[in-house]
């Protein structure tokens, strides 16, 4: 078989030893302490060229079978015991560069989708022109709701992406703004904001 094959979209210094992406699954769920879905896993993985698609869903399925990782109905991955284990064991293994990686790419995802259920940002096209950006900084009991005019679908898509980053960045900020913690400097043109 053609190495070339199953190396598409592996990246200099990406993984292509099955046993390999094996423990780099194991040491990443591991190290974000939270069930990721297999989709998830799979796009972390090929997404940031660590290791290509095929190789990591055939590794996923062999965890599985292994009792090294369960997977649950809604398809959420969770690493067991043996799975810690053996990526505590081998993660010398895998360069130190792609644990860090993987382990961040997952915690900013995960932090992502904590944002996304925790917060609304939705986009809608406005009957003048333009697109309409509406945010909330929780959705139940807001504290924080703004509207903001853009000019194109791919700005308000910005916007509503920037602000699903770190919402709280941008409550903390106004609050600064309005209650007089931000500084302006009008030589330099711009603001600074000392948050708490």
């Amino acid at each position: 078989m053609n190495r070339d094959t199953f190396s598409a979209g592996v990246e200099p210094g990406g993984l292509h030893s099955h046993n390999e992406i094996k423990i780099l699954i194991c040491y990443m769920l591991n190290g974000v302490h939270e069930p990721l879905s297999r989709t998830v896993v799979l796009d972390i993985l090929s997404g940031d060229g660590m290791a290509n698609f095929f190789d990591a869903s055939a590794a996923i399925d062999d965890l599985v079978k292994r009792g090294n990782l369960t997977e649950d109905d809604n398809g959420l991955l969770t690493v067991t015991e043996a799975g810690r284990h053996a990526a505590a064991t081998l993660a010398d293994m895998i360069p130190f560069t792609l644990r860090e990686r993987s382990v961040t790419a997952g915690l900013r995802l995960l932090a992502r989708q904590h944002s996304e259920r925790d917060n609304r940002a939705e986009i809608a096209p406005c009957e003048n022109g333009g697109w309409v950006v509406s945010c909330s900084v929780g959705k139940d009991a807001p504290l924080f709701r703004f509207e903001l005019l853009v000019g194109d679908e791919l700005q308000a898509q910005q916007v509503r992406d920037r602000f699903l980053d770190d919402p709280l960045l941008l409550y903390q900020s106004v609050i600064g703004i309005v209650s007089g913690g931000a500084k302006l400097n009008s030589a330099a043109n711009q603001i600074t904001i000392e948050l708490p």
